[in-house]
């Protein structure tokens, strides 16, 4: 590889392995879908792109099993007919050899990095050794290109598709056969403009050669991604410009220019996830800091209030959209964990004998990149055990009276403050006889509590270490096997894993997920000396009730007449074994609502309403029910965010009911 083509390296290893996840996914569709049809021309061009890509920068080994898969899927889509499973076998051999080419590609880069590194370091220790340095001779600006002028010259205009994910890799092959053809005397855009952009491009072109504008065209015409080209003899009056010196040094990541024929295609830019999370904590710190202002202006005389006050509020307003903006930009598609699936399950289920529908819901959905990062490993398995356990062997299901092929569902989905994601199967579902026996032999519950468990808390059991329904353990997984690990995972994120089973029906799992860092309201309360935060979007409404009229305050069994409804009341301070600093007489309560329940919580004082950006909760915090996040307030005082699930669970378990 030249010197010159190493430097598009890393955009090549990009998108090619952006590409082969995108492909394995489509393949496994492939095998369902009849030839002819859009599918196969999305599979088609995306190894037919990275052979381009791979062309372009000298990578002959990609180059080759490109070309060679290429041929085969040309063939099989002209056959008009299903193509046989060792045929998509064989396709999906050549994706997985593309990707160990591209990572080996990856890894000669990361040493080519380092041994440049290692060079520039020996060159600077020699530096300082050196008292009288060598004069150094300056680059020669870069000479203008010069033609004869006997020759033709040729207005050339090329047309990239939409559907081009590297446009700037076709606009230097593009730039390569025009100088084979002559002299190139103008391009616009450079590919060097068009490195990071995706979308398309149109290129125009001044060369001066004596090649038949039919020839001309045609060759360009060869060009990957190319849709159209138009060749025409240029206006007498146009003289030659110099080309612009292609630029040295490290790739840009900003694209400096959008081709003015296209307005609509926004550059893009890759960013390293580091910097945009350090982007995300100054933003917060400039929304505190307004905070504090906000809070210091109360001290100012009432002549100086106001307008201080003002540009606070204006300061706190940019402060607050900077940091949407970078929240906007952290935000990932599902279907950055989901493209990886469908190869998944296609070959956990040929190895088991199995037919699975596999279906993804929600791909589109964005998530902050933090919770993505977090679910690769839970639903993977998730996934895998609904293959494997969840799903009956072909001659089961005809036995019961279903269908061969076992559906599997995926899907996400965003409500307000938190994100689900289901995983829903159509197998065998839970025997929570076996589950109950299992948990008891474990010794995680005893028998008179296994007894009392309702169907949903037995089934439940699964999620304890151990727990399983299957006599034998498999390589693969086992349901309940490793589910209390997906429970960790989930809960380590704030949020909380359910499932819903069915004997002969099916089992759903339900994850559900906060935001791992947000702007949130909240209301906050003082209990026992300490401040806490309640979400504003969970609170019904505020009010004032007197318990010690009916009796004292006791933990239980207290109702308030909300809105024409009587809705059960709780202390806070009780929920946390805090001492009440409020006075006798009527008390402050919450009015709380989550997941179509109702309740009150008593508080000290109700302080007031506060906007806050919410960070999420480290060990040994995180593993505290009733605690979502954590905050920091405009006097510098941190500030504990409640979950109001997790307090009505407490305030409901049996050991604080009894509580007096």
């Amino acid at each position: 590889m030249s010197e010159g083509s190493q430097k598009y390296l890393p955009l090549f290893i990009a998108e090619a392995s952006e590409a082969l996840s995108q492909l394995n996914a489509e393949l496994v569709r492939l095998e369902q879908e009849p030839p002819g049809g859009p599918l196969w021309d999305s599979v088609f061009r995306k190894v037919h792109s990275i052979k381009g890509s791979a062309a372009t920068i000298g990578l002959n080994p990609i180059v080759e099993i490109a070309h060679a898969a290429e041929t085969l899927i040309g063939k099989l889509k002209a056959q008009k007919q299903k193509p046989e499973r060792a045929q998509i076998d064989l396709l999906f051999e050549a994706a997985d050899a593309l990707s160990k080419q591209v990572q080996r590609a990856a890894q000669e880069q990361a040493g080519h990095i380092g041994l440049v590194s290692r060079l520039s370091d020996a060159s600077r220790v020699m530096a300082e050794v050196v008292e009288k340095p060598a004069p150094v001779a300056l680059p020669k600006a870069a000479e203008p290109v010069v033609a004869d002028p006997a020759l033709p010259r040729l207005d050339v205009f090329v047309t990239v598709a939409k559907s081009c994910q590297a446009p700037g890799a076709r606009a230097l092959i593009v730039q390569r056969k025009l100088k084979g053809l002559g002299t190139l005397l103008e391009l616009e855009p450079s590919p060097q403009q068009l490195l990071q952009k995706k979308g398309g491009a149109r290129l125009a072109a001044l060369l001066a050669t004596a090649k038949a504008p039919e020839e001309v065209r045609d060759t360009l015409a060869g060009v990957p991604d190319v849709e159209s080209v138009e060749v025409r003899p240029a206006p007498l009056a146009a003289a030659p410009r110099p080309a612009e010196p292609v630029p040295q040094g490290p790739l840009r990541t900003v694209t400096d220019s959008v081709p003015p024929e296209d307005p609509r295609l926004d550059a893009t830019v890759r960013v390293r996830a580091q910097a945009l999370d350090q982007l995300l904590d100054q933003a917060a710190e400039l929304l505190h800091g307004a905070a504090r202002l906000r809070d210091a202006a109360r001290n100012l005389p009432e002549t100086h209030a106001g307008a201080f006050e003002t540009e606070v509020d204006r300061l706190r307003r940019i402060a607050r959209e900077l940091h949407g903006r970078v929240m906007t930009a952290r935000l990932t598609p599902f279907s950055a964990l989901t493209e990886r699936l469908p190869r998944a399950v296609r070959d956990l289920a040929r190895r088991l004998e199995k037919e699975v529908d596999f279906e993804v819901q929600g791909a589109e959905v964005e998530l902050d990149r933090t919770v993505i990062d977090a679910l690769g490993d839970p639903l993977t398995h998730l996934v895998r055990n609904a293959v494997d356990h969840g799903l009956e062997p072909i001659a089961q299901r005809r036995a019961a009276g279903k269908t061969e092929r076992g559906k599997l569902v995926l899907s996400a989905r965003r409500e307000r403050d938190k994100v689900l994601v289901e995983v829903a199967d159509d197998g065998r579902g839970f025997d929570v006889e076996t589950l109950r026996q299992r948990a008891l032999a474990l010794g995680l519950v005893s028998a008179e509590k296994a007894a009392l468990l309702t169907e949903q808390e037995s089934q439940e059991l699964a999620l304890l270490p151990g727990v399983s329904t299957r006599a034998d353990a498999t390589d693969v997984s086992g349901r309940g096997v490793g589910l209390d690990a997906v429970r960790a995972a989930v809960e380590s994120l704030g949020g909380k894993l359910s499932l819903r089973s069915e004997k002969g029906a099916g089992t759903r799992f339900v994850l559900e997920l906060p935001l791992s860092v947000s702007m949130a309201n909240l209301l906050v309360v003082q209990v026992g000396g300490e401040l806490y935060g309640l979400p504003l979007h969970r609170v019904v409404v505020t009010t004032e009730y007197d318990l010690s009229a009916r009796g004292g305050e006791g933990f239980e069994a207290r109702s308030l007449a909300v809105m024409g409804q009587l809705v059960r009341a709780y202390s806070l301070a009780k929920i946390f074994g805090l001492p009440s600093l409020a006075p006798p007489g009527p008390r402050p309560f919450a009015v709380l609502e989550v997941d179509g329940l109702t309740f009150a919580l008593s508080v000290d004082r109700l302080i007031g309403q506060e906007e806050a950006v919410l960070k999420p909760l480290f060990p040994p915090l995180d593993r505290i029910k009733g605690l979502a996040g954590t905050t920091v307030l405009g006097s510098g005082r941190p500030l504990l965010v409640l979950d109001p699930r997790g307090l009505h669970e407490l305030a409901e378990s049996p050991r604080l009911r009894g509580a007096a």
